[in-house]
C-alpha cells in the first residue's frame, strides 16, 4: 500500500509540475528562440494601373529594428544580411531604428547602410525615432546613403513608365505634411506610401494611394492561442496588426518588424523581413 501511495504522490506531483515546466519552456522559447527566428515573407500585391515595366517589381521592407541594449548590433547585422539575400529592386525602411538612446543611432544607421538595391534604399522615421532624436536619426541615415522621405516623394522610372514612392513623417508627432508628401504626383500615377503608422489607411489623404507600407505594431509581439494579442486591450494601434489590408483601391501591408520593445520576447509573431512583389491587377 505504501508503494502505491508513493507512486500516486509522485504521479500527482508530476501533474502539478507539468504546468510549471510548460510555462518555463514557453518563456524560454519566447525569450531565446522566436525573437531571432526570422520569417522572410513573400506577398504579391496587385495594383490597378501598374505600368507594364513594373510587373514583378520587388520591394523588401524592414521595420522596427529597435537597436538597443536588448537587441544588439550583431543582430542588426544578421537582419541586414538576410534582407540582402532577397535581392530586391528596392529596399524600404519604415521607422523605429532605435528605441530611446542616441548612442545607438549611428551604429544602427551604419549597419543599415550596407543594404544595396538597384533602385536604392528609402526610409521614413517612426515614433521612437522622434523619442530619441529625429534630426540626428535622419542625418545618420542619409550619411550612410539611405534616402529619408520626410513628407516628400520621388519618381521611380523604368523607361517611360513611372511609379511614385512617397514618405510621411510620423503623424502621432504632428509631423505629417500631406500636401508636401504628394506634391507633383499625377492623379493616375501609382503611389507607394511609406508610413510608420498603419492607421493612416483610415485617413482621406490616402484614398489615392495604391499601397501603404507600415510597421509600428510588431504584430502585437505576443499572440496567444485562443486569446490573441494582449496588447490589443491597451492600444488602438493593433486595428491593423500585421499582413495585408484593403480600403477601396488602397492596400496596406503591415510588417511585424524585426525588433522588440518593452519585454524582450516574441510569441506567435515571428520577426519579419517582408518581400513584396508588385503585380498588375487584371479587371
Amino acid at each position: 500500500m505504501s508503494r502505491f501511495q508513493m507512486t500516486r504522490r509522485q504521479f500527482l506531483g508530476g501533474l502539478a509540475a507539468a504546468p510549471l515546466v510548460a510555462v518555463s519552456a514557453t518563456s524560454a522559447y519566447a525569450r531565446l528562440v522566436e525573437p531571432y527566428n526570422y520569417l522572410i515573407s513573400q506577398t504579391n500585391i496587385f495594383i490597378r494601373d501598374l505600368p507594364e515595366r513594373f510587373e514583378g517589381f520587388r520591394i523588401t521592407q524592414l521595420t522596427d529594428v529597435h537597436h538597443s541594449r536588448i537587441l544588439g548590433l550583431d543582430e542588426v547585422r544578421r537582419v541586414v544580411g538576410l534582407a540582402q539575400q532577397t535581392k530586391p529592386d528596392m529596399f524600404v525602411l519604415t521607422g523605429d531604428y532605435t528605441t530611446s538612446y542616441r548612442r545607438f543611432i549611428e551604429p544602427c544607421a551604419e549597419t543599415l547602410g550596407k543594404l544595396n538595391a538597384p533602385e536604392g534604399v528609402w526610409a521614413v522615421l517612426g515614433n521612437h525615432d522622434h523619442y530619441t532624436d529625429p534630426e540626428l536619426t535622419a542625418r545618420a541615415l542619409e550619411r550612410h546613403h539611405i534616402a529619408v522621405l520626410t513628407n516628400a516623394n520621388t519618381g521611380i522610372r523604368r523607361g517611360p513608365d513611372v511609379i511614385y514612392l512617397a514618405g510621411i513623417d510620423d503623424w502621432t508627432w504632428a509631423a505629417t505634411d500631406w500636401p508636401a508628401a504628394f506634391v507633383g504626383i499625377g492623379d493616375k500615377s501609382p503611389i507607394v506610401l511609406l508610413s510608420h503608422q498603419p492607421r493612416v489607411l483610415d485617413f482621406p489623404e490616402t484614398e489615392k494611394v495604391s499601397l501603404i507600407l507600415s510597421g509600428h505594431t510588431h504584430g502585437g509581439q505576443i499572440d496567444l492561442p485562443f486569446l490573441g494579442a494582449p496588447a490589443r486591450f491597451a492600444t488602438k494601434d493593433l486595428k491593423y496588426a500585421r499582413g495585408l489590408f484593403r480600403r477601396g483601391d488602397t492596400q496596406l501591408y503591415v510588417s511585424s518588424g524585426t525588433g522588440v520593445i518593452g519585454l524582450p520576447v516574441r510569441f506567435g509573431v515571428r520577426p519579419e523581413i517582408a518581400v513584396l512583389k508588385l503585380r498588375r491587377a487584371i479587371d
